[in-house]
């Protein structure tokens, strides 16, 4: 494409808009675990490269499957699909960086210089409104540096749009060189910011969509670059992991009815690192908090929660201070290894003391065959249990012996509380049939039940069911449908009972606050004297409850 080509009339989501979408994403996939590998501010809550990808990869969804979009209507869609894909710190403020552009070019029918201009003012303004308290030397100071250049180049006279961009790629280059000098934590470690980077890198994509031609070669991305200062790197995070981050929690406050200004504030008394996004009634949230539960607790007030993600920073941060892919000792791996797909953070820490590798996923967020493969050969084992714990997951699962050597077996868990209970069986050392069968046997023994909220109005088997209501699902038959989630749980544990059981364990779910789990799970005890009833904290999303009867 010539950069000085006649103008472009029509919509501003158009073949051009695509074309840097598409191409922006490809820059980005390429170089994102070197923006990883420089994530060290504020502490990893993600990957930043990571992050950022995924963001602009629901962009570049949308855009590519949503045909007939122009004007205002696609500001708005690009803006949603970039606020919904969004993951961590660095995502949502991409999104908003995202929406900025967008809202600046809502009347525009062409793409040339002063446009371009006007988008990357419209994104610098938009994500310092997204920060209560601004930090610069992060990506918020590359898209202020590149806007900057933009607007300067148009001031002298520039028509030339592809030069436009050239100068604000370039600066937002030398932006992020100096990032170190305005962030002690960076200058320490040795890096440079990784969401500047980021911010970097998708500008030179979005040059060489509108150019045809490669963007320049910037030292930034030589493959030396990111493990420059190593072991300041590594003695920097490792600092970090000293204080207590807590838990990276996000999710979405859907039909949101408030004060967006009171609801925010509370969030800052509840942690750090607070990103409230409203877009018409949905209002996308991220902190950084030590009582995730409290959290989603007050915000469930506001609207209905969707997107629920808590991911345990400290548990990352070691990570980073260890090293993430550490070579299996021979002396250590076990005759059986047994992975399980799972999320919540508690649940994480129970199953891996119960010997177990995790791939993260579950409800509405189904690992792919690929990833349970590469967890299977990470057990290093000759034969290995997989525990889906969810119905969703089973023929994945079942597939996965069809892609590795080793031998599989799949113990079809439909739910994490099962899972749990199942792992008793497992033994490392056993024979591997015989343990296969231990596990199948106790799973066939459990009644496990789930809590969640409905999604919808409905009438299933002749129940009326309301939007928002708590539903009870016993061995995956709705049987509950409550105001609150006390009375399902308590209806449903009632129902567990009739065939006889010694312990009902409760795993608390991120919604539900410790002093409610341990409430319901007092008021079972005092349904039978003789029952052993246990409270543990898993973190899953969407399912604030899940109970199993043994």
């Amino acid at each position: 494409m010539e950069g000085t080509a006649e103008k472009r009339e029509g919509a501003v989501v158009n073949a051009d808009l695509k074309t840097a979408v598409a191409s922006a994403h490809a820059a980005l996939a390429i170089h994102a675990p070197k923006i990883n590998a420089l994530n060290v501010y504020p502490v990893p809550d993600g990957d930043t490269g990571t992050n950022m990808l995924l963001t602009l990869r629901s962009i570049l969804e949308k855009v590519s499957t949503t045909p007939g979009l122009e004007g205002e209507p696609a500001a708005k869609v690009v803006s949603r699909a970039a606020l919904m894909g969004a993951r961590g710190n660095s995502g949502v403020i991409l999104s908003q960086i995202v929406r900025g552009a967008c809202e600046a070019l809502n009347e525009a029918h062409t793409l040339e210089a002063g446009e371009i201009a006007a988008a990357l003012a419209g994104a610098e303004e938009r994500a310092y409104a997204t920060v209560s308290e601004p930090v610069e030397g992060t990506m918020l100071s590359v898209i202020k540096d590149a806007a900057g250049a933009a607007r300067s180049c148009v001031e002298r006279g520039e028509k030339d749009r592809v030069e436009v961009l050239r100068a604000a790629a370039g600066e937002a280059h030398a932006s992020v060189k100096r990032s170190p000098e305005l962030l002690d934590v960076l200058a320490q470690a040795g890096v440079v910011d990784a969401g500047g980077l980021g911010v970097a890198v998708i500008l030179d994509g979005i040059v060489a969509a509108m150019s045809g031609e490669e963007p320049a070669p910037s030292d930034l991305l030589e493959d030396e670059k990111p493990e420059a200062g190593g072991e300041r790197l590594r003695e920097t995070v490792a600092h970090s992991a000293e204080e207590a981050w807590g838990y990276c929690t996000e999710f979405f406050v859907d039909g949101f009815s408030g004060e967006e200004k009171e609801f925010e504030a509370r969030f800052h008394e509840l942690g750090k690192s607070v990103l409230v996004v409203p877009d018409d009634d949905l209002v996308k949230v991220h902190l950084h908090t030590q009582d995730p539960g409290e959290a989603l607790t007050y915000a469930g007030g506001f609207g209905r929660l969707s997107g629920v993600k808590v991911e345990d920073m400290e548990a990352q941060t070691r990570a980073r201070v260890g090293g993430v892919s550490q070579p299996v000792d021979a002396k250590t791996v076990a005759s059986i290894g047994v992975v399980v797909a799972s999320r919540g953070v508690g649940n994480r820490e129970l199953f891996e003391s119960m010997g177990a590798v995790i791939v993260e996923g579950g409800q509405g967020a189904n690992p792919s065959a690929e990833e349970l493969v590469r967890a299977v050969e990470a057990t290093g084992a000759a034969d290995v249990i997989l525990l889906p714990n969810n119905k969703n997951v089973v023929p994945t699962a079942e597939r996965v012996g069809e892609l590795v050597e080793t031998r599989t077996h799949v113990v079809p868990t439909t739910s994490i509380v099962c899972g749990l209970a199942a792992m008793v069986g497992y033994d490392p050392e056993g024979e591997p049939d015989e343990v296969v069968e231990e596990m199948r046997e106790i799973l066939q023994g459990l009644r496990c039940a789930e809590v969640t909220r409905a999604v919808r109005d409905a009438r299933v088997d002749g129940r009326e069911v309301r939007e928002g209501a708590y539903i009870g699902l016993l061995d995956g038959e709705l049987l509950v449908a409550e105001g609150a989630i006390e009375d399902a749980a308590l209806e449903l544990v009632g129902r567990m009972l009739e065939e006889g059981a010694d312990v009902v364990t409760l795993l608390r779910g991120a919604e539900l606050g410790e002093a409610d789990a341990e409430r319901i799970a007092e008021a079972i005890r005092r349904m039978d004297a003789d029952l052993l009833v246990e409270v543990k904290d898993g973190g899953q999303p969407l399912y604030p409850l899940q109970m199993v009867a043994e």
